[in-house]
């Protein structure tokens, strides 16, 4: 390598220039080939066997041909001569000697200058390891390699320049390496400043006023920085991958920017990619009101860092199946790609191992973070309505190799048993952790996309149980029975495995007397969901129900919920001659249900009218009775006390009301009207405000419902 100042950069222009070696020098190649083509001999052999006869009289050895003029169409003319304006290959063994190699192209249409550098190659190994402490974790570049070339727009470099400004000036000059080293820097930053002063100059006063142009916002977005965004109304940060400038589906000229994000696929965290985009504008603006921009020129950047660190710390803990409360906006596919969005007030079960399962199309599938040392250490999300920290350490995690094909590797989602066995996520990657979850709303009864910051921990009614009206043995019948089945699914099994690990229990009697309400307390007493199932959910189609059926049973079994099928005669009435697709209907749920590894209430108020088959699928049936004078008093008091109304009812009218001849639903509605009543008098609620009530509606209790009821061939 040259050491002198004047001998460390060889300048290779596109135009020609005379050489300054002899015609032996610069052709050696040519005129080996050249030799090679007379001679039509050479040792270099191919040794390979043919099963074809071999001619006796074919040479050992290569003959040459070389392509000449095109013709008309672009065709190749071959010839067994080298062409005569073959020229000479500008970079040689004695271009590799040099530090630099500066390629230069002729520019067309600018008044100031007429040439432009295309390209640099370093070819310095003291330049090359200055340079890597420079780009380092810069993407897409790899400062070992034997031949570093930079060319385009030279972004590395423009991105890095403070860097590579502070590293030139801290070098010494204590040793030859040292000097030799600062004297190949210092051509090079030369170089760049002579061709991108006016560049450099115009980015830096624009960002150190806080404003960027269009033409510019390259030189704002370095690969591998931490930029911010708001998708669906939500703080993001992202890793920048790439930009570049391009145009969106409709041709509108845009700058796009490649980013990655921190994602749950049901069973492991990794990375998935996001496009966004800031469309052409004139003039400048001001960098924070860019759809995109770099975190450190967000206004309060280290208090949105803190912010949407701790979001990935919840993101994080709420991996896996989870029962929470939501109270908030949700959203899913819509029929033609738009967003539907969704109210949701009530419970959620948060799995996004389920979604996949259930939602195929949209699957997350991510590509697996690559861990440096996790043991040691601490250290993506859906496109928005439009187009779709720094951590604690400098060395930033890599990212493994990307698959945008849009499907999991081998076309299997991963274990979900690993779920729980996950390397904790770094500083940087909760930072950069999509505030999605995916999950059902069990009011809704859909599969949702949540926000990270609307779920809230359940508040459990915790006396819903001791509160249920009903015989104290029964009760612990019930509630010992579902916990035990539980625990213990997996203890008994069927001939044929996974079948009759269910436990079915029917719950039958008149209206108003606390059949759905005990498999409501029940899930609320073991804190467990509780999927109501109605008709509505299921449809008559027999085509569609099983599917449906089964996908239910399916999520309750997986989330350990307690299935409530209510008005179960609805499709467990007894199967006729001339109703056929009652009897699909019938069916279905007979084979179905035989699969059901949960706990399962059925309610109904005509047992009568059950199918017989449906006896020995049933593990429990238990008769409610109408409810007696006591459990009235009860109930009255149960609801009386649970209002925050004060009241002013004594033990003797307690008593009366208790000798009336109601349910439990119309104890409900009375008290409710009656309560009502007295807000608008703003009075306590008194005896005066039921028997009013009672009065208004007396010709609905004035019927008697229910007498005799006949009783099912299950209790005989």
């Amino acid at each position: 390598m040259a050491p002198g100042r004047d001998a460390v950069i060889k300048v290779v222009a596109s135009s020609e220039s005379e050489s300054d070696t002899s015609e032996d020098e610069q052709q050696p190649e040519i005129k080996k080939l050249k030799n090679l083509s007379l001679n039509g001999t050479t040792k270099d052999v191919d040794d390979a066997e043919s099963d074809e006869q071999v001619d006796p009289g074919m040479k050992t050895g290569r003959k040459s041909l070389y392509s000449g003029k095109e013709d008309k169409k672009g065709r190749y003319q071959w010839q067994d001569t080298i062409p005569e304006d073959i020229g000479e290959a500008a970079e040689n063994d004695k271009t590799a000697k040099w530090a630099l190699l500066v390629r230069n192209v002729k520019v067309y249409n600018d008044p100031r200058k007429v040439m432009a550098i295309h390209s640099i190659v370093v070819q310095s190994p003291l330049l090359k390891k200055l340079l890597a402490g420079v780009l380092k974790n810069y993407p897409g570049v790899t400062v070992g390699l034997q031949r570093l070339e930079f060319s385009g727009k030279f972004e590395p470099l423009i991105h890095r320049w403070s860097e590579l400004q502070s590293a030139i000036s801290a070098l010494g000059s204590d040793t030859e390496d040292d000097r030799l080293t600062k004297a190949h820097a210092d051509l090079l930053q030369e170089i760049l400043i002579g061709e991108f002063k006016s560049l450099i100059d115009t980015s830096q006063d624009m960002i150190s006023k806080h404003v960027m142009t269009y033409e510019y916002l390259w030189t704002l977005f370095q690969p591998g920085s931490i930029v911010y965004s708001r998708q669906d109304g939500q703080e993001t940060a992202l890793t920048l991958q790439e930009t570049k400038y391009g145009a969106d589906a409709k041709g509108q000229p845009c700058f796009w920017l490649t980013c990655k994000y921190v994602d749950w696929d049901g069973a492991k965290f990794g990375t998935n990619k996001l496009n966004l985009s800031i469309y052409q504008f004139s003039g400048t603006r001001n960098i924070a009101q860019l759809r995109v921009f770099p975190l450190q020129y967000h206004h309060d950047a280290a208090a949105l860092r803190t912010r949407l660190i701790e979001r990935g710390a919840k993101a994080e803990a709420l991996a896996g199946p989870n029962y929470k409360a939501y109270h908030g906006i949700a959203w899913r596919h819509g029929a033609f790609g738009q967003k539907d969005k969704h109210n949701v007030k009530g419970r959620i079960v948060i799995d996004t191992y389920g979604w996949n399962r259930f939602n195929p199309t949209y699957a997350v599938y991510v590509t697996p973070l690559h861990q440096k040392d996790s043991a040691t250490r601490s250290r993506s999300y859906d496109s928005d309505d439009s187009e779709d920290s720094n951590g604690d350490d400098s060395d930033v995690d890599d990212y493994e190799g990307d698959d945008d094909s849009g499907m999991p590797i081998d076309g299997q989602f991963a274990d979900e048993e690993d779920a729980s066995r996950h390397v904790p996520l770094t500083a940087e990657q909760k930072l950069t952790c999509t505030p999605l979850l995916r999950g059902y709303s069990l009011k809704n009864k859909l599969w949702l996309n949540f926000f990270v910051n609307c779920v809230q921990e359940i508040e459990w009614q915790k006396d819903a149980f001791d509160r249920l009206v009903l015989p104290k043995n029964q009760k612990e019948l019930i509630l010992g029975f579902t916990e035990s089945q539980r625990k213990y699914r997996d203890a008994f099994d069927d001939v044929i495995e996974g079948k009759g690990r269910g436990m079915i229990i029917l719950l039958c009697g008149p209206p108003g007397v606390g059949k759905t309400l005990t498999a409501e307390s029940v899930a609320e007493e073991m804190q467990v969901p509780l999927y109501m199932m109605s008709a509505g959910d299921l449809g008559l189609d027999p085509r569609r129900v099983e599917t449906k059926l089964q996908d239910i049973l399916e999520m309750c079994t997986r989330w350990n919920s307690v299935l409530l099928l209510d008005e179960a005669d609805v499709f467990l009435e007894q199967r006729s001659l001339h109703e056929l697709e009652r009897n699909k209907l019938v069916s279905i749920f007979l084979r179905v249900l035989e699969y059901y590894e949960g706990t399962m209430f059925l309610t109904t108020n005509r047992v009568q009218t059950f199918d017989p088959a449906f006896q020995s699928r049933i593990h429990i049936a238990l008769d409610y009775q109408e409810l007696s004078i006591d459990s009235r008093r009860t109930v009255w008091k149960n609801f009386l006390d649970s209002s925050q109304q004060e009241h002013t009812i004594t033990k003797n009218q307690l008593h009366d009301l208790a000798r009336m001849n109601m349910n439990g639903r119309q104890i409900k509605n009375i008290l409710k009207i009656a309560r009502l009543l007295a807000s608008r008098k703003d009075e306590k609620l008194s005896r005066d405000h039921i028997i009013t009530t009672l009065e208004v509606t007396q010709h609905l209790h004035n019927e008697t419902q229910f007498t005799e009821r006949a009783r099912g061939s299950i209790y005989h």
